[in-house]
């Protein structure tokens, strides 16, 4: 690829730079560079952070137009450009939007004046991110309006809010918060009552925050926070955050030009069926249920009248798909024909699709019939096999090579597999006895790996570009740069995250107070084994909405519990004044993960307090 060399920045030219929501990472690099170029800048001072400006050279004019008139502003620019000055000119978010450029580039354009305007992240996206939600979803919406109400600035009729509400499209709606009533009252013509909308105050600042509701209880919400300015409203079904339906891209039952399509189906859910359909075939299934945990016997009618335990069927194929969508194992003692001939249609992807065994009713032969590896039909086949007494058949080309295989070794360690794309990678260079790394500083996965297993260990990420490796794989709780060589990622479930916040606040607004903390400390959230805060949240719906949005287990701690003398960072008089005890974030984090510090100590963002500790042990 050919190289691409920076554009160059020009003395006696302005330039427009849309410095983002407020975040001063949340720049172009471009406009990055200017700032840091440039003989004069005139900022947005009441929008614009000062710590934007904080790579400015020292020699630099700086000036705040926050009080100055379009003239006073325009002759300021001008002045520069005489001068010979780089000379930025440094507006929030993008200035395509709701700003004051286009008449400054008028008068630029006037007096023969060059310029170029830089674009940058306006607040409607960057609340978007931190949300984790998408404006635009399959069967929700494919439109985004950015709008606001009528104001000392009018809006054409053509555009009001009860008008464009019709579409029921995903909508932002700027410099409008302070009339939140109003804005509720157009948005009911077109939208139902129970529309989600967010509140975004003040995105990217240290203050931010973020108020979650629906067009029935958004305003008292709002008035009670007492947000008059400084946020912006985000409206419709996509604010849920819950797809109505998968987008074809990635829909292994859609085809285009890189991908044949694949079948639809069920997904495995919990524990083990154990099928059977003839007497024989039920008294061994019956014993295997018995010695298998979490396990659920199924069986015709007239075996479970007889055999205790048993959920009876009449019609076996739809019991058989039942099966496939509750459980995520089958054990089916039977022919494999008749499996195979009732699996065909319900088979969906290799993430999805259940571990399916199936053995003969006397149990000699366990066959390991599907998702091997990443469902566990190999360890499950194996564990039938001890039970019978019969002998396990396994087909896939790791365990017939005595290779291991990364996805039954990551789950066997307990890791979360970040990309499985790059499983079947690392499994192929194995089968080819290629040179694969591993970076594992916890030694979350090296336990487990058998002493054949010939792998380059990697004292440091950057190693692994730099020795000749077909792949590798990075084992670590945090985020970091992978390829090349391909790389898989496993994370090992060794963070705590202990919570504290105000009562009634929104699972929305403590999810973007973890995903922010979580990003700015270099920390996955897919490591998280588990949340934890005092028993007094017990009933929080918040939290308790977080908790299943990530399904994570939460640890409560009593009062007393929380009174251990256990040395924190931050202790807080005001949280002892209410509570009785100088922390909770902290403490409870600490004492979950039996930890003698905390990785990354209390942060507060708003109404939540966020801390995080590292497992003690693995």
């Amino acid at each position: 690829m050919e190289d691409r060399k920076l554009k160059a920045i020009e003395q006696g030219k302005v330039y427009f730079i849309g410095a983002g929501p407020g975040d001063p990472e949340l720049i172009t690099v471009r406009g990055a560079r200017i700032i840091e170029a440039a003989d004069l800048i005139v900022y947005a001072g009441s929008l614009v952070p000062q710590l934007l400006l904080s790579q400015a050279k020292k020699d630099s004019e700086i000036h705040d137009s926050a009080r100055l008139s379009l003239e006073e502003t325009h002759a300021l620019l001008c002045a520069g450009v005489r001068k010979d000055m780089v000379v930025a000119r440094v507006h929030t978010g993008d200035p395509a939007l709701y700003g004051a450029t286009q008449e400054q580039i008028q008068l630029l354009e006037k007096e023969g004046i060059s310029y170029e305007v830089i674009p940058g992240v306006t607040v409607a996206f960057a609340a978007a991110a931190v949300l984790g939600r998408q404006f635009s979803q399959p069967g929700a919406s494919q439109t985004l309006i950015l709008t606001r109400l009528a104001g000392r600035t009018p809006v054409p009729e053509s555009e009001n809010l009860a008008g464009l509400s019709q579409h029921q499209a995903s909508m932002v709606i700027y410099l409008s918060v302070s009339k939140i009533r109003e804005v509720v009252a157009e948005l009911k013509q077109g939208y139902p009552e129970d529309t989600p909308v967010v509140v975004a105050y003040r995105v990217g600042w240290p203050d931010e925050r973020f108020i979650a509701g629906k067009l029935t209880d958004i305003a008292d919400k709002v008035e009670k926070s007492e947000i008059r300015r400084q946020a912006v409203i985000l409206v419709g079904q996509a604010m849920s955050g819950k797809l109505q339906d998968r987008s074809k891209l990635y829909d292994p039952t859609f085809a285009h030009g890189f991908r044949q399509p694949q079948q639809k189906g069920g997904a495995a859910r919990q524990g083990v069926a154990v099928l059977a359909l003839t007497p024989e075939g039920s008294k061994l299934a019956a014993q295997i249920a018995a010695e298998l945990e979490e396990s659920s016997l199924y069986l015709p009618n007239e075996q479970a009248s007889t055999i205790g335990g048993a959920y009876p069927f009449t019609d076996f194929k739809e019991t058989f798909t039942k099966c496939i969508s509750k459980h995520k194992g089958l054990v089916c003692v039977m022919a494999t024909g008749i499996v195979v001939r009732s699996l065909a249609p319900l088979l969906k992807s290799k993430e999805e699709d259940p571990a399916v065994v199936v053995l003969d009713e006397m149990g000699k032969n366990v066959i390991s019939l599907l998702s091997g590896h990443l469902g566990g039909a190999n360890r499950l086949a194996r564990e039938i096999a001890a039970i019978t007494g019969g002998r396990e058949i396994i087909t896939t080309a790791t365990d017939v090579q005595g290779k291991i295989s990364f996805d039954d070794l990551a789950a066997h360690a307990g890791l979360v597999i970040e990309n499985l794309d790059r499983v079947k990678t690392m499994n192929m260079a194995l089968l080819k006895e290629e040179q694969i790394g591993l970076y594992d500083p916890g030694k979350w996965l090296q336990p487990h790996l058998p002493d054949t297993a010939g792998l380059k260990i990697l004292q440091l990420p950057e190693e692994a570009g730099k020795v000749g490796l077909s792949g590798w794989i990075f084992v670590s709780d945090t985020l970091g740069s992978f390829e090349p060589p391909p790389c898989l990622i496993l994370r090992p479930k060794s963070l705590v995250v202990g919570v504290g916040c105000k009562r009634g606040t929104e699972a929305v607004e403590i999810a973007a107070a973890l995903k922010r903390v979580f990003t700015e400390y270099n920390l996955s959230l897919l490591a998280v084994r588990n949340l934890a805060t005092v028993e007094l949240k017990r009933d929080e719906e918040g939290l308790n909405e977080l908790v299943k949005m990530y399904h994570w287990p939460a640890a409560y701690y009593s009062v007393s519990d929380l009174q251990a003398p256990v040395e924190v960072p931050s202790p807080s008089d005001k949280v002892m004044k209410h509570l009785g005890v100088e922390s909770v974030c902290e403490k409870a984090a600490v004492l979950s993960a039996g930890a003698e510090e905390l990785l990354v100590p209390k942060q507060i963002l708003g109404k939540v307090t966020v801390a995080v500790a590292r497992v003690a042990s693995w």
